[in-house]
């Protein structure tokens, strides 16, 4: 998912960019600048995030489910108040729910919170050899 949420952004702000033109001409809801921000600002924060999970940080569960829960509010502030309606609301309802509950189940899973529990553990070990 984090991935994902890279690529989004990624996708999004190289879009926005070559389409700067298209969009100002035609006045989208969304400008361009902001677009090619949050586009820049999710590709940062899920590189930040795989990063955060290789390196095994303890506080990552929980910026993964924040991140998740922002990018939905995000989805829906814009879907709501600067795009036209679309025939495809209960689609995006369910989906935003099974994004949300694998992500709840993901986050709080056993085997997840004891991987960062031993990762960050195993760190602190390592820098203080004396101990």
């Amino acid at each position: 998912m984090v991935l994902i949420l890279s690529a989004w952004g990624v996708i999004r702000f190289v879009a926005a960019l070559h389409a700067w033109d298209v969009l100002n001409e035609f006045d989208a809801g969304l400008s361009p600048l902001y677009l090619s921000i949050t586009g820049a600002g999710w590709a940062v924060a899920g590189g930040v995030l795989l990063w955060s999970m290789f390196t095994g940080k303890k506080w990552t569960r929980l910026a993964i489910l924040t991140s998740i829960s922002v990018w939905l509010i995000e989805y829906w502030l814009e879907r709501v108040f600067y795009q036209l309606p679309r025939a495809n609301l209960m689609f995006a309802v369910v989906g935003s729910i099974v994004i949300l509950g694998i992500t709840l189940i993901c986050t709080f899973h056993t085997s997840t919170r004891n991987f960062f529990i031993r990762s960050e553990e195993y760190e602190q070990q390592n820098e203080n050899p004396g101990s």
